[in-house]
């Protein structure tokens, strides 16, 4: 067994955020120091941790649903709710203990306590429409007493621990689940804010005073609020906002209105996903022309102003699992080999859709540019905005757009991300592509419990992606993190749809 972290290294990693500054210049002056503004690049769909259509909404949750384990900025997994963990194994197969902080209560008065975990765990994996149902499948609770329980899993425990720092982890109130409280606009968590108010595009939090960090919430309001690129910009220009994500091209106009800069590279990865059951697409030749044909660095400079590392991995490069030293390996631009195989597989004026979510301008423009170099290969792809939800319906189950785009990596764990789009279970694998070496490999990671061993599984598996598959790496984006100068605490997140507000001050 091996101890995996104790309660004074989590209070000194969740309260030690204060310490950082961030941003310069003079903007935001007309923000009070008690209120801190995030401009989200999407809007809520739902407040319930459950029930999140995309991942990236966890930001609007996690204010107010501590969760067991919580995943540092360097992707380190820190204490929360859980003080402690360690694994083992034994007849039974493999098991990862918790132990619980005590004393606490939400604000129902219901306390915390290892039923909690239980009764929150079986809601995630039996609530109708659940998008916590994969992620905890298999998983089981046994109460050891107040304050512990075992979890186990046969598949292996070792993606538990970060995991439980994303919604899958966020703890409701037993008596709220018991009672079927509606928790779409509602909250029923312990968290360092409370809910306020709740619009389509904005939401508010007050600060909890009985929380039991008194340092991780620095502002007595927190707003995220949903805008577009351009209206975040004259947000900016206005001081409106205290922090946002813009895109390359509107960078310099913010640092124009006094804000920092800060740049980094997350754990997103933006990456096609094809359909190998439909034609032409079951043709390994076609799927090798297009991974060659895609001219990345010319995409990169022409979509993102060149704040892009081109990647041919499963993972992003800003991630513990991206291999540094793999490179694009047999993604290497080749039109002319592009074309032959195209000719050679017969496929010649091949036509197909390509889904993406409508809105978001990066994505809009990549699939754009894909469009064109596909028919310079002889492919003719149209593209097709539409909303999240339909996207994941046309490519996985009405199975009438063969290609779509969007971002790995958006997961706390790399097992969710190879769950979700590269298994030959996956969601986005539609036509169960299957790698075996991968396959084997994830199920080892699956069973190891040392993190820094994992991580090296899946650097392992990063560089495994083959030039003939279905999954089509482009490039990892560089974040813009626009931060006014008063803003105290603020740290680049592992990937930009996670920040922590712990700590941060407006």
């Amino acid at each position: 067994m091996r101890k995996m972290a104790r309660l004074a290294a989590g209070v000194v990693v969740l309260t030690s955020l204060t310490a950082c500054g961030g941003g310069g210049g003079a903007a935001g002056d007309s923000q009070s120091d008690d209120k801190l503004v995030f401009a989200s690049p999407f809007a809520q769909g739902t407040l319930d941790p459950d029930l999140l259509p995309l991942r990236q909404m966890a930001m609007y949750t996690s204010p107010m649903y501590d969760t067991l384990t919580f995943l540092s900025a360097d992707e380190t997994v820190e204490p929360m709710l859980a003080t402690e963990w360690e694994s083992g194994s034994d007849d039974k197969g493999p098991y990862l203990d918790l132990t619980l902080r005590e004393g606490l209560t939400f604000d129902d008065g219901t306390p915390f306590t290892a039923t909690t975990v239980a009764v929150n765990i079986k809601r995630s994996q039996e609530l109708e429409g659940s998008t916590n149902a994969g992620i905890l499948a298999g998983t089981t609770v046994e109460e050891l007493d107040e304050s512990r329980v075992r979890l186990r899993n046969e598949k292996g425990v070792g993606h538990l621990p970060r995991l439980l720092a994303g919604a899958a982890g966020a703890m409701i109130s037993d008596k709220a689940i018991a009672d079927n409280v509606d928790l779409t606009e509602a909250e029923a968590g312990i968290g360092a804010f409370d809910l306020e108010s709740v619009q389509p595009n904005r939401v508010v939090y007050t600060a909890n005073e009985d929380y039991w960090d008194a340092e991780a919430a620095a502002v007595d309001t927190l707003e995220i609020t949903y805008l577009a690129d351009d209206a975040k910009l004259n947000a900016v220009r206005s001081g409106e906002v205290d922090i946002t994500i813009l895109p390359e091209k509107l960078v310099s106009t913010a640092e124009d209105a006094g804000y920092g800069v800060e740049r980094s590279y997350g754990a997103e990865n933006y990456s096609f996903s094809v359909n190998t059951d439909v034609k032409p697409f079951d043709d390994p030749r076609v799927r090798e022309a297009m991974n060659i044909g895609i001219d990345r660095e010319a995409m990169c400079e022409a979509v993102l102003d060149g704040a892009c590392q081109v990647n041919g991995q499963l993972f992003g490069s800003g991630t513990q699992a991206y291999d540094d030293e793999a490179g694009l390996g047999d993604f290497e631009y080749d039109v002319e080999r592009a074309k032959a195989l195209v000719k050679e597989a017969g496929a010649e004026g091949a036509t197909f859709d390509v889904v993406t979510v409508a809105g978001n301008q990066a994505f809009e423009q990549i699939t754009t540019v894909f469009q064109a170099q596909m028919k310079e290969i002889g492919l003719e792809a149209e593209v097709k905005p539409i909303a999240p939800p339909q996207v994941v319906s046309r490519f996985t189950v009405e199975k009438n757009a063969p290609v779509a785009f969007g971002a790995i990596g958006n997961a706390f764990d790399p097992s969710e991300s190879l769950d979700r789009y590269i298994l030959p279970t996956g969601l986005y694998n539609p036509g169960g592509f299957s790698i075996d070496a991968i396959n084997e490999l994830a199920a080892e990671a699956l069973l190891e419990t040392d993190q820094d061993k994992r991580m090296a599984l899946y650097r392992e598996i990063s560089a495994m992606a083959p030039a003939d598959g279905f999954f089509i790496p482009l490039m990892t984006p560089e974040t813009a993190y626009v931060v006014a100068e008063h803003v105290e605490g603020w740290q680049n997140p592992w990937a930009p749809s996670f920040p922590s507000f712990r700590g941060v001050a407006g």
